[in-house]
């Protein structure tokens, strides 16, 4: 008969008192198994402590070095200056858009000449070089230039009035005249002491932006060259003559001076010529001359 084999031999828990049959156990001592984990957990809290104790001042100067590029992304005056590591890098870009004003002006008229000759039945005749009188000028322009590689060009409109009467020669009465004109003219003009003024920030990436900025030049020279069409008003007391849309050649130099960049002061000198046409009736008796003047003004320019 084989031997019986105890069920308490290979019996985790013993009937009597519900303890781990182990060879280590001890009666009233806690188990050795269960005071090595809590051994563990009490040493892991620990370091747990010190790691947050140590991670949370590095933590914090992380974010306030995540802080500080945002001064730096401000524009700067040299468009390609690298900013500090932390933070982002930007391009500077200089824009030129176009430019529109309009400009009111006035001043003074002298030197002008008018030599007539005589056509038709009075061909032949010459009715001397007139010398005019001086007089004030009256007038408005408006215009525009053209952008970015071309903003040195433009094109402007200008109408403007004078009354350059015929002074009198010797016996011959003087007459009145009145010349009207308005000119299309091309300009160029040369820009000095430049001024810079952000527009926009597009921001590429997180480490690259564009600054978007424009300038204005306070100090403009300028010429040009155009076409006039004149009309002009002859009269004294024996006779009146009229010619309409007369061409004839405007030239102008100036210097505008700009006190913002919306509003500016400019001084100017232009020079007329044309040929003035009064033959009457199908040419039959008259005269015609070449009409030349100078003009000085001034006046005040908004830009936009």
């Amino acid at each position: 008969m084989p031997p019986v084999v105890g069920h308490q031999r290979f019996s985790f828990m013993t009937n009597s008192a519900d303890r781990p049959a182990s060879p280590y156990y001890k009666r009233g001592a806690q188990p050795i198994m269960n005071r090595v984990p809590c051994a563990k957990w009490i040493l892991i809290m620990v370091i747990a402590c010190t790691m947050v104790t140590v991670s949370e001042p590095v933590a914090f100067g992380q974010r306030a070095a995540q802080q500080e590029p945002q001064a730096s992304e401000r524009p700067t005056a040299n468009p390609a200056t690298p900013l500090p590591a932390t933070g982002t890098q930007s391009e500077q870009v200089v824009l030129h858009p176009t430019e529109g004003y309009f400009a009111v002006f006035g001043g003074y008229t002298f030197g002008g000449k008018y030599n007539a000759d005589g056509v038709g039945v009075f061909n032949g005749t010459n009715f001397g070089n007139g010398s005019l009188a001086d007089s004030a000028v009256v007038g408005a322009k408006a215009g525009g230039f053209f952008p970015e590689s071309l903003n040195w060009f433009g094109v402007e409109a200008e109408l403007f009035n004078t009354t350059p009467n015929i002074e009198q020669q010797g016996a011959a009465p003087g007459s009145h005249m009145r010349v009207t004109t308005l000119a299309i003219n091309a300009i160029a003009r040369a820009q000095f002491a430049c001024e810079k003024k952000h527009l926009d920030t597009e921001q590429v990436t997180e480490r690259f932006a564009f600054q978007y900025v424009t300038e204005f030049c306070r100090i403009q020279p300028y010429a040009g060259v155009g076409l006039g069409l004149n009309w002009v008003d002859i009269s004294n007391s024996s006779f009146s003559a009229h010619a309409n849309f007369v061409p004839g050649l405007n030239v102008l130099a100036g210097l505008r001076y700009y006190f913002t960049d919306r509003i500016a002061m400019f001084t100017e000198y232009k020079y007329n010529r044309a040929t003035f046409n009064f033959s009457g009736v199908q040419g039959l008796a008259g005269f015609e001359g070449v009409y030349s003047i100078n003009h000085i003004v001034a006046g005040f320019s908004y830009h936009y």
